[in-house]
C-alpha cells in the first residue's frame, strides 16, 4: 500500500502564508489571444465524428465538425478516442455510420490524424511505410481522402486490426505488417487504378468486404436520447475492461475520494463566503469529475473500503453514506479539516485553498496517469480531470487578482505559483470546465511564476 504525503505540502504552504506573503511579488506575463493561432486537427478514418480528441496535457479538441478538432498551442501527441466513422460522409452520425469503438488514433505532430500517422509513432512501422513507396509527406500530412496510397493503408490495416482485435495500431509490429504486405499491395494497385472516390472505398470495404455491423435507426436514436453524456461517461462506456493491478485499484480509491474533498471543501467554503466561483467549480465540475470517477469503480465493481483487494462489489449506497467532510481514508479528513480551518477565516482564503487544492490534484494526477498507463478508459478520464484542473486553477489565480491580489495564488509561494507553459490556460473562453466569473475574459489571463518554483509533478499528493 501506498504511503501518502498529500498533507505536507499543505501544511508547509499554510506556515508559510501565516507568516505574510513576500513584498517582492513575481512579474507576470499575459498571453493575448491575437498571438495564438488556433491548430485544426483532422481525424479521419473516414471523417471521425463524436471522438474525444486529447493533446499530451489533456486539452480537449473542439469540434468544428467533418472530423475536424481545434486546439490552442496543443502538445503532442495528440490522441483520438472512441467516435464514429462518417461513412456516407453528410457530417452527422446517422444510419450505416461505424463505432470506431476501442481503435485509438494518434499524431506526434501537424494537422491530420489517420492510420497512417499513428503507425507513425512505431519506428519499425514508419520504416516499413517508407519501404513501402510512401514520403514522409503522404504519411504525415496526407488524409485517405487525400491520397489513395494513404486511403489503401488506412482500410487495408484498419481490416487487420478489426479482425485481430486490435485497438492501438502503434502496437503493431513487422511480423503484422509481413502478413498484410501482399493484400496491401493489391489494394493500392486497386485503388490507383479505380476512378472511385475514397468514400466509395471505404463504403465497399465496410458494407461488402468485412460486414462491420453499422448504426441502425434505433441505435441513432439512442445516441440522440443520451447525447448529454459527459466525454468521460462516453469514453468509460466505449472501451473494455482492462485488467487493473492493485495500484490501479488504490489510485480510484483515492481519486474518488480526492475529488470528494474538492467539491466538499469548495461549497461549504462557498457557504461561508459565498463566490460564484467556487460554486460553479464545485457544483459543474468537481461533482462531474467525483461522478467519473465512481463510474470507473462501477464498471469495475470495486469495494473501494476494501483496501486490502477491493473485493465486494460496488455499492452505491456505501459512498453515498459519506457525509459532506467525511471520507475513507483517514489522511483526507485531517486534510479536510486543515483546508477548512485556513479557507473560512476570509473569501481571500477560501481561493487560497482553491489554488492549493488544484495544484495537488494535478500533481496527483500526472502521477496518476502514469499509474494508468494499460488501462486506456482511466487514462484518458485522469487526462480530462487534469484539462479542468488546470482550468481551475487560472480561475482561483483570476479571482484573487480580482479582488486586489495582485500575486494571485503565488501569494502562497513557488510551490503553487504556475505558469502558463506548466498550467494551460483556457483560450477565448474555450475551456473544458464552466468554472465561473473568475475566469479571464477572452484568454487573457496572467502566468505567474518567480525564479526557483518547483516543476509539474515534483510537489505530490501522493506517493
Amino acid at each position: 500500500m501506498k504511503t501518502h504525503t498529500l498533507t505536507a505540502s499543505i501544511f508547509t504552504a499554510l506556515l508559510l502564508v501565516g507568516c505574510g506573503s513576500d513584498s517582492n511579488a513575481p512579474e507576470r506575463y499575459g498571453q493575448e489571444t491575437s498571438d495564438i493561432t488556433p491548430t485544426d486537427i483532422t481525424v479521419e478514418r473516414g471523417p471521425v465524428l463524436n471522438a474525444l480528441v486529447v493533446d499530451a496535457k489533456g486539452q480537449k479538441g473542439q469540434s468544428q465538425g467533418k472530423g475536424v478538432y481545434r486546439f490552442y498551442a496543443p502538445e503532442y501527441p495528440v490522441k483520438s478516442y472512441g467516435g464514429y466513422i462518417d461513412i456516407n460522409r453528410n457530417g452527422v452520425v446517422d444510419n450505416g455510420d461505424v463505432s470506431m469503438q476501442q481503435l485509438q488514433l494518434m499524431t506526434g505532430e501537424g494537422h491530420v490524424m489517420t492510420m497512417a500517422t499513428t503507425m507513425a509513432q512505431n519506428g519499425e512501422l514508419y520504416s516499413y511505410m517508407k519501404e513501402f513507396g510512401l514520403s514522409e509527406d503522404e504519411v504525415l500530412r496526407k488524409t485517405p481522402t487525400m491520397d489513395k496510397d494513404i486511403a489503401a493503408l488506412s482500410d487495408e490495416m484498419y481490416k487487420y486490426c478489426v479482425k485481430n482485435n486490435i485497438s492501438e495500431p502503434i502496437k503493431l509490429q513487422g511480423r503484422d505488417m509481413d502478413r498484410v504486405h501482399n493484400r496491401l499491395n493489391d489494394r493500392r494497385n486497386t485503388y490507383k487504378a479505380s476512378n472511385m472516390s475514397a468514400a466509395e472505398h471505404e463504403y465497399m470495404l465496410i458494407n461488402e468486404e468485412m460486414n462491420v455491423q453499422t448504426l441502425n435507426e434505433e441505435q441513432v436514436e439512442e445516441l440522440v436520447e443520451t447525447g448529454t453524456q459527459t466525454a468521460n461517461e462516453t469514453i468509460i462506456n466505449t472501451l473494455g475492461l482492462s485488467d487493473l493491478s492493485d495500484e490501479q485499484k488504490h489510485t480510484l480509491a483515492y481519486m474518488w475520494n480526492e475529488e470528494k474533498l474538492a467539491k466538499d471543501i469548495y461549497l461549504n467554503l462557498n457557504a461561508l463566503t459565498p463566490s460564484q466561483t467556487l460554486y460553479n467549480i464545485a457544483t459543474k465540475a468537481e461533482t462531474r469529475h467525483q461522478a467519473s470517477i465512481e463510474s470507473l469503480i462501477e464498471k469495475y465493481d470495486l469495494n473501494i473500503l476494501n483496501e486490502t483487494d477491493y473485493s465486494g462489489g460496488y455499492d452505491a449506497d456505501n459512498l453515498t453514506a459519506y457525509s459532506s467532510g467525511a471520507y475513507s481514508i483517514e489522511v483526507l479528513n485531517t486534510l479536510y479539516d486543515t483546508l477548512y480551518a485556513k479557507g473560512s477565516q476570509s473569501l481571500q482564503d477560501a481561493l487560497e485553498v482553491g489554488c492549493m487544492v488544484e495544484v495537488t490534484d494535478i500533481n496527483d494526477l500526472l502521477r496518476d496517469i502514469e499509474i494508468a498507463e494499460g488501462a486506456p478508459d482511466l487514462v484518458i478520464v485522469f487526462q480530462s480531470l487534469l484539462s479542468g484542473s488546470y482550468s481551475h486553477y487560472w480561475a482561483f489565480n483570476n479571482a484573487l487578482q480580482n479582488r486586489g491580489v495582485n500575486e494571485g495564488c503565488c501569494v502562497l509561494g513557488d510551490d503553487f505559483c504556475k505558469t502558463s507553459e506548466e498550467y494551460p490556460q483556457p483560450i477565448n473562453g474555450n475551456q473544458s470546465e464552466n468554472t465561473g466569473n473568475g475566469n479571464s475574459q477572452n484568454g487573457n489571463q496572467s502566468g505567474n511564476r518567480g525564479n526557483g518554483g518547483s516543476q509539474n509533478g515534483k510537489q505530490g499528493g501522493r506517493q
